[in-house]
């Protein structure tokens, strides 16, 4: 593994848009990932063990090692879990405690920003969700200087599962075009910013997903597990879920790679930590930092995150 991240020249060029990141607080009150993983005997486990995102120690290790990654901003989901709703964001702890650590980087050599990824998990959400979560935005966060902006207004991203109704409600309204950027977000998917796509990525000038993969192991125990709920047979299921093995960590540098030539103006990582699916490039006990070191060398950020592995 640590053959790959050296076969990466340290004077590769540097990638200067927004290096994004997709991160989850869900783990302060929905353990489901990491039960997965111990039902289905999963092939990665987190290094930092079965975690909770409300605690201060890990979310401290978590952006110290999103910093060695050489990240720019945090696509923070809100909320992909069923129990909290968009309307929920005065539970969130993990949040709270995200927004604090970022309104004090002064001794930070990489000072990270943040933006929400907002969602309804199982459904789209209604008019007056979106409502409410724009303007708790506007009023809690998107006014502080590490909130990322796009195109000079504050980013928003809205992941639709469906139709989505309300979005043309909110896509319509000047109270919220004029001051946010709104953009839509679906996996595998062309007409709108893509939350995941398969090797070689379609190449936009505005926004491109680089994925360490989807092993399909877990995923093939957790569809067998829902497919009931579903209504599809699990053959049925497996044709819609595209995937593609990590090699290693070559899949992974084979994507990033493919985005970088295209030099759009945000790159996303997806993940840091879907686990459930095993998307993630938080460090595990099978790979350590392999896709941690690679974000950083194949972005042409190696030598600005040296002191982040230093101080590992």
């Amino acid at each position: 593994m640590d053959n790959l991240i050296d076969s990466i020249s340290d004077a590769t060029p540097r990638y200067d848009g927004t290096l994004a990141l997709w991160f989850s607080g869900h783990y302060q009150i929905d353990q489901r990932d990491f039960d997965n993983i111990k039902e289905f005997n999963g092939e990665y486990h987190p290094l930092y063990g079965y975690y909770k995102s409300d605690d201060p120690k890990v979310l401290a290790q978590q952006l110290h090692d999103i910093r060695r990654a050489g990240i720019d901003a945090i696509l923070y989901d809100v909320f992909p879990i069923t129990a909290w709703n968009p309307t929920d964001f005065a539970k969130d702890k993990a949040l709270k405690m995200l927004m604090e650590a970022l309104a004090h980087q002064e001794n930070e050599t990489r000072p990270l920003q943040l933006f929400i990824y907002l969602e309804h998990y199982t459904s789209d959400p209604t008019l007056e969700e979106l409502e409410f979560a724009l303007d708790y935005m506007r009023e809690h966060m998107c006014e502080e200087p590490y909130y990322y902006r796009y195109n000079g207004k504050p980013l928003v991203v809205c992941y639709l599962n469906y139709d989505a109704p309300g979005m043309y409600d909110i896509e319509k309204n000047s109270k919220y075009t004029d001051y946010f950027d709104i953009r839509r977000i679906r996996p595998f998917s062309a007409d709108t910013w893509s939350y995941i796509e398969l090797y070689p990525q379609t190449v936009h000038k505005d926004w491109m997903c680089a994925s360490p993969g989807l092993d399909s192991y877990l995923e093939d125990a957790y569809l067998e597990k829902n497919v009931r709920k579903q209504g599809l047979t699990l053959e049925e299921v497996r044709k819609k879920a595209a995937r593609a093995e990590r090699e290693d960590g070559k899949y992974y540098l084979k994507q990033l790679e493919h985005a970088k030539q295209a030099n759009p103006d945000i790159i996303m990582v997806s993940t840091w930590n879907d686990w459930q699916f095993a998307n993630q490039i938080e460090p595990a006990e099978e790979y350590g930092y392999l896709y941690v070191d690679l974000t950083a060398k194949a972005m042409g950020r190696w030598q600005e995150t040296a002191i982040y592995r230093e101080q590992a």
